[in-house]
């Protein structure tokens, strides 16, 4: 009976002690003399072993559109390799996977990092990119931005949330003329958004300070504008927001410092304009218009009031869970409410903010999976100390089909310790390295191609699986066998 077992290609050291384990042992119910014999792949009828390494990487499809006559263009180029198999497949969810097969771990770390560069993108790394700027790409306008600036430029934009930076698939041509507009464009939009001045939600701002705004001023703020006659104010009543026209933050300035001076000189403890009706809306504090009544706890708002509570807890990813704003109720907003007050999209968008919102505040309990834009979480390990040969157990994704370490979060690598894989991430050839430890003699390298060969038995004559013939003694390549043989007749003794 013969048996095939397909180690893998990282595993190399481990795979020759599971040989050596197995080599002479006898099965249950089989006679003494009925051991088991291991043999490596071989070739040729000199009992030649060669090894073959595998990996494989993945994208979404967005990337993969993005970087399609990119990565063809790659893949194109590794037809000229020597011992060089790929597969270009398209995953179940949508995902395309690029499967790579070489005669050496060297070989596949040189034929994955074109890969993964394209697959990566590139991270905008600009001054102006700061925290604050970037969250304006969690409003609408910033995503219809991207998409915008994506279509003009074939590219991809992925804005990662949970990392706070944006990075761009494509061209090199076109990424740059993509990043060079999105900064552009994102300037101008917290430019223009810095401009306003609000009159809620600040610290120490009584809750009718829009009320006291309009009775100094009109409610068309005629008099702020006869005040600062080189700039127009515009009074956004259902946002309690003030926006200047122009671009001098100075003004912002002026206007701020007039504000509080109305916040400060009012009655604090006045109550004649606060919420206190049954008809007046808790988070704009004026007369309900499209009135919607909670069903958790019945409370009327003005049904664009409650959308954009629920759109700022997207931004801001720390209002979770969404309760009703009326003063002394803590109920949340049902599912019901949500259902109805947003689209499906919006709605699929509160959800990952909320996921975001508890992946966050877990303390690393919890971790999204190291896929870019993959929306799956895992639970972290929770004593490393306790798990077998230092590993994490498998998080195994089943939106991108990746399979992580829940310890170390790198790809999952059975039987290896984190520790230790992690050195074989930074020295790809490392378990191949020890495993060719005192076996010179034994284990040489392709002069054409570099394949590691390991020449158990037979002659000097090796034949590579490149097509070369090969010299055992002192490495000489030939095309034909009968040349190679002809060299050790004649210049080595034939063994």
């Amino acid at each position: 009976m013969k048996a095939l077992i397909i180690f893998d290609g990282r595993l190399h050291l481990e795979a020759a002690k599971a040989l050596e384990h197995l080599e002479g042992k006898v099965l249950s119910g089989c006679l003494p003399w009925q051991k088991i014999t291991c043999q490596q792949h071989l070739f040729h009828s000199t009992y030649k072993k060669q090894k073959l390494f595998h990996s494989s990487l993945t994208c979404c499809g967005s990337v993969y559109n993005a970087i399609r006559n990119q990565l063809d263009s790659v893949l194109a180029s590794f037809r000229h390799w020597n011992g060089v198999e790929y597969k270009l497949e398209k995953v179940g969810n949508g995902s395309f996977r690029v499967k790579l097969s070489a005669n050496a771990t060297k070989t596949v770390v040189e034929l994955r990092r074109p890969l993964e560069e394209l697959m990566r993108g590139r991270i905008l790394n600009h001054e102006s990119l700061t925290l604050t700027v970037l969250r304006h790409l969690f409003s609408q306008p910033g995503v219809n931005l991207m998409r915008s600036i994506q279509q003009e430029t074939q590219t991809y934009i992925l804005f990662d949330r949970r990392n706070f930076n944006v990075r761009v698939f494509g061209s090199p041509r076109d990424i740059a003329a993509a990043e060079r507009k999105l900064i552009h464009s994102l300037m101008n939009y917290h430019e223009s958004k810095q401009l306003k001045v609000h009159l809620k939600g600040e610290e120490g701002q009584p809750p009718d300070l829009m009320k006291k705004v309009v009775d100094k001023f009109g409610p068309d703020l005629k008099g702020l504008n006869e005040k600062f006659r080189e700039a127009e104010f515009v009074l956004d009543t259902r946002h309690h927001v003030i926006s200047i026209s122009g671009n001098s933050l100075e003004m912002k300035g002026r206007v701020e410092e007039i504000v509080r001076e109305i916040a400060s000189n009012g009655d604090q403890s006045s109550t004649d304009h606060t919420c206190s009706s049954e008809r007046c809306c808790p988070i704009c504090l004026c007369e309900v218009e499209n009135g919607y009544r909670l069903e958790g706890c019945s409370h009327l708002f003005c049904q664009s009031c409650l959308v954009e509570q629920l759109e700022s807890a997207m931004r801001n990813m720390d209002s979770f869970p969404v309760c009703c704003a009326r003063e002394g109720c803590e109920m949340p907003i049902l599912l019901t409410d949500l259902r109805s007050l947003l689209s499906t999209e919006k709605l699929e968008d509160l959800f990952r903010a909320y996921l975001r919102s508890f992946v966050a505040s877990s303390g690393g309990i919890y971790r999204f999976c190291p896929s870019p834009d993959c929306p799956s979480i895992y639970r972290v390990v929770a004593d490393p100390a306790e798990t077998v040969s230092g590993a994490g157990e498998p998080f195994m994704c089943e939106v991108c089909f990746a399979e992580t370490c829940t310890r170390c979060h790198l790809e999952y690598h059975p039987e290896v310790s984190c520790e230790k894989y992690k050195e074989y991430k930074e020295d790809p050839d490392l378990s191949l390295k020890e495993w060719r430890k005192g076996k010179e003699e034994d284990v040489k390298n392709c002069p054409v191609c570099f394949y590691t060969i390991e020449k158990v038995d037979g002659c000097n004559h090796v034949e590579c699986r490149c097509g070369r013939h090969v010299c055992w003694a002192c490495l000489e390549h030939f095309s034909c066998s009968q040349d190679c043989y002809a060299h050790l007749q004649s210049n080595h003794i034939v063994m």
